[in-house]
């Protein structure tokens, strides 16, 4: 008899569990557009988060190093959005003379084709194909250069996160106590989250620097762009770099022949490889697994969540969900199933 109401009251639980998560998701997506802005402001709130305690422990005092941090944060974004802004509209600008550059790419490799008896009609539709793709991506790129108010909206949620972080601990410790069991397993979340974000920060950065100065002295315009680009994109696996490397490939199709989009693409790989499996693991350690099929998953479901923002926020998201699952015995089995291994990931 036990045994009956203990597996009605399992079955119980999982079909509340699974109801309260359908209807979570449906609300989120629903109002993405709201919650979209306050998940990536937060996320960059917890990547400028280790520079308010280094300045921290280099003897500033606490209001003085949130200072620092707001004219820094306030500094960069206006840097940023001004750049984004800028380059997108010359982009936008020069997309017509792309546009008739890479249709005469098309045609000399349609005149190749010809002479060696290949159909070059399959060229011509694929060519038309990319055309299309290209098109949509700049004007979604274009449309995120022009968003001042949502831009303004993440630096002021930016801020505060910041001024509320140095407290929260102390919050949390002052309700539950300093041995509770929350409370030792939210700092050890934080820390790991911090941690691997940070360095995470650090190899997007040196992969999108060096494939910014490769893109620079191939002569690829906009190589700052596309830099800039990657070190954004990289933070979703696998998926990000084909992304950030699209439009450069494209762009060096149309400027110089097919030849420099192949040496693009050979240059970004092997940036990439020394990044990911040289650099990465040394930093950030054999830790954290993240299975190929969980990033796809999770790109497909967040960018349905949270629309385009989603994109780039999925494997954040999903990271800081591993490292929440890990952080208790009971869910860690759930950490290591998306993780693909059987071992914990700390």
């Amino acid at each position: 008899m036990k045994t009956v109401q203990m597996r009605r009251l399992t079955f119980t639980r999982l079909l509340v569990g699974t109801a309260s998560l359908a209807i979570i998701i449906t609300t989120m997506s629903m109002a993405a557009a709201y919650i979209s802005p306050v998940f990536l402001a937060l996320f960059f709130a917890i990547l400028l988060s280790p520079i308010l305690y280094w300045l921290q422990k280099k003897g500033l005092p606490t209001g003085l190093a949130l200072l620092v941090m707001i004219i820094g944060v306030i500094g960069l974004g206006i840097g940023l959005i001004w750049f984004l802004s800028a380059s997108f509209e010359q982009l936008a600008n020069s997309l017509a003379t792309y546009q008739s550059q890479f249709q005469a790419r098309v045609a000399d490799a349609q005149a190749a084709l010809a002479s060696q008896g290949i159909d070059p009609s399959g060229l011509n539709r694929g060519a038309a194909d990319i055309e299309a793709m290209a098109q949509s991506l700049i004007d979604y790129l274009g449309r995120l250069g022009n968003f001042a108010a949502t831009a303004l909206f993440l630096v002021m949620t930016i801020i505060f996160a910041l001024i509320e972080a140095p407290n929260l601990r102390t919050t949390l410790q002052q309700s539950l106590g300093e041995d509770h069991l929350l409370v030792v397993r939210s700092e050890e979340f934080s820390q790991n989250v911090i941690r691997y974000f940070g360095l995470r920060t650090f190899v997007n950065l040196i992969t999108g620097g060096f494939i910014a100065v490769m893109l620079w002295v191939l002569g690829i315009d906009f190589a700052l762009l596309w830099g800039v680009l990657t070190f954004f994109l990289s933070y979703v696996p696998y998926l990000g770099i084909f992304l950030a490397t699209l439009p450069s490939v494209l762009l060096a199709w149309a400027q110089y022949g097919v030849g420099m989009a192949i040496v693009v693409i050979v240059g970004v790989t092997m940036i990439n490889v020394v990044a990911e499996n040289v650099i990465a693991p040394k930093l950030i350690g054999q830790g954290l697994k993240v299975s190929p099929l969980l990033v796809f998953l999770s790109f497909m479901l967040w960018s349905w969540i949270l629309g385009p923002l989603g994109m780039f926020l999925s494997m954040p998201l999903t990271v800081i969900l591993m490292f929440l699952l890990d952080s208790f015995e009971s869910t860690r089995w759930v950490a290591n199933l998306m993780a693909g291994s059987s071992e914990s990931s700390q």
